[in-house]
């Protein structure tokens, strides 16, 4: 995952940068963008700020490469990942899906309106999965080392080199992929078939809905 590690190590590097840039050009809305309020003249206020947004920008660092060692030592992808979901009707929005898995996540109730909250919940299951997430991380580290040596027009990179295009729909848009919520459950099928995996739905009644991620046989 040599790739995923650089590819953190370098928007930490940019988003300093970036950081340096705005504090430069409009130190007012930078302040207000980000809450903050300090005493003294503009330069010692911008520096002030710019030691935030650096910080900021290092711990995020941090927690990134923390989450890609934690799943690259995971065990590898074996047996069955069951996501059971169960509905509960909420007197605010209808009936809420809740995801669960045979590994012990226990995710939350998914309210709102205007989107898939199914996916939503089958997301938040996915993404509790660390072997499940060491083949994601793989298939973007891939498409990262392919991206690096690719002489390709930014066109053709476009279509078969980004994320969409290379790992799926609903992967995600931050440094680290990530199963997303409300892109539709067949979305997420999509992705783990082009992880070597399976994902079919078993169970679907009124209250619970039942998914499995297993080895694809073929």
């Amino acid at each position: 995952m040599k790739e995923l590690y650089e590819a953190i190590k370098t928007e930490a590097e940019k988003d300093v940068l970036k950081a340096i840039e705005d504090t430069h050009k409009d130190l007012e809305n930078c302040l207000k963008w980000n809450g903050k309020t300090y005493k003294g003249d503009e330069n010692t206020q911008r520096q002030k700020l710019l030691r935030y947004l650096k910080r900021k920008a290092r711990t995020r660092e941090e927690e990134q490469l923390k989450r890609v060692e934690e799943v690259e030592q995971a065990n590898d992808f074996g047996g069955t990942l069951t996501i059971t979901v169960e509905w509960k009707r909420s007197y605010m929005w209808g009936m809420n899906p809740r995801a669960f898995t045979n590994y012990g996540f226990n995710g939350r109730s998914i309210g709102g309106c205007g989107y898939c909250k199914h996916s939503t919940a089958t997301a938040e299951a996915l993404n509790s999965h660390k072997p499940l997430m060491k083949l994601l991380y793989l298939k973007e580290s891939k498409r990262l080392r392919e991206l690096n040596k690719s002489r390709m027009t930014k066109e053709d990179q476009e279509k078969y080199l980004s994320r969409r295009s290379f790992v799926g729909y609903g992967a995600g848009y931050s440094i680290i992929p990530s199963f997303e919520g409300g892109v539709g459950v067949s979305s997420h099928e999509s992705i783990v078939k082009g992880l070597g995996l399976e994902m079919r739905g078993i169970t679907s009644t009124k209250h619970v809905d039942v998914h499995q991620v297993t080895k694809n046989k073929s």
